[in-house]
């Protein structure tokens, strides 16, 4: 099911509950996609020169997939001047860019120790990184930015008249995207007097995985051309449950917005709502239309 909101860029689509028996888990891949696995080794990199790691930033990400697509169309990387345009928009003090072939995450990211070393991924003034990975004929090529933001604070929601009944802290494995968009989530539930949602981080991998292959397969539905359904996912990723659903939208810039457009949409709204649910996972990825990012909200009770 497809819903267009406000513009023909935001797209949102729901999944209503499936309720199946318990199932044994199986176990589960560890790696959670490729930008995943470089931001990992990067800081791990990072670590062993003693240096603060990067935080995975989705702006970034979103903007290094508009720079893959300028040289996919002109030949030409982005110049000086339009880096310094994008931290301005940003809000970033210093900018840089790097541009990487390899067969995976790990062969780009030891060709940059390589051969940039210290004025990349070991520069000690950045503090965030954005990634775009896309697959070619030759092997995998990536767009990598890294920013340097200062003084900046985690935004809140914009409107909390209820505190959730049993306050989550911010899980580890989140970034401050997806945190928002679970936090924003927990507020509506209590204004209906409904338990919070613990996020989780295998939930929240098989949503980044389907995040992913809607970007790089170019689609918009519950039903992956890779994976098949949500459901088929979860119990790929040994994920068993006796209640689950999905959420998935388009075009949104902000955790508020994409939200509020669920809220506003009965058949989304009834999977937030839904008292069944106990557990929650995030998904955000670029969008493949140069529009905001797309989401993924994977609902599940064990």
């Amino acid at each position: 099911m497809q819903y267009r909101l406000k513009k023909v860029s935001v797209f949102l689509a729901t999944l209503f509950t499936v309720l199946l028996p318990f199932m044994t888990p199986q176990a589960a891949p560890a790696a959670a996609g490729d930008d995943q696995d470089m931001v990992a080794l990067v800081n791990q990199a990072r670590a062993q020169a003693g240096l603060a790691p990067l935080t995975y930033d989705s702006e970034l990400s979103a903007q290094a997939a508009n720079n893959l697509d300028y040289y996919q169309k002109t030949g030409q990387i982005p110049n000086s001047s339009m880096l310094l345009q994008i931290a301005k928009n940003g809000g970033y003090t210093s900018l840089g860019q790097t541009i990487v072939c390899g067969s995976d995450a790990k062969s780009m990211v030891d060709k940059q120790l390589k051969y940039y070393g210290s004025r990349s991924i070991l520069n000690a003034k950045y503090n965030r990184i954005g990634i775009v990975i896309a697959d070619t004929d030759a092997g995998k090529f990536c767009v990598q930015l890294l920013a340097t933001k200062q003084g900046e604070q985690p935004q809140q929601p914009q409107e909390q008249p209820q505190q959730p009944q049993q306050p989550q802290q911010p899980a580890s494995f989140m970034n401050d995207l997806q945190q928002q968009v679970v936090d924003l989530v927990n507020v509506e539930r209590a204004k209906h007097g409904l338990k919070p949602l613990a996020a989780k981080q295998d939930l929240t991998n098989v949503a980044m995985i389907k995040a992913q292959d809607m970007y790089k397969n170019r689609y918009f539905s519950h039903t992956s051309p890779t994976y098949g359904s949500p459901f088929d996912m979860m119990r790929k990723y040994g994920i068993s449950y006796t209640a689950a659903g999905e959420n998935i939208a388009m075009g949104q810039r902000t955790a508020a917005q994409v939200v509020q457009d669920w809220m506003n949409s009965p058949g989304h709204r009834a999977n937030i709502l839904n008292g069944n649910y106990n557990e929650i996972g995030v998904g955000i990825y670029q969008s493949y239309n140069g529009y905001g990012y797309i989401w993924v909200q994977m609902f599940a009770r064990r």
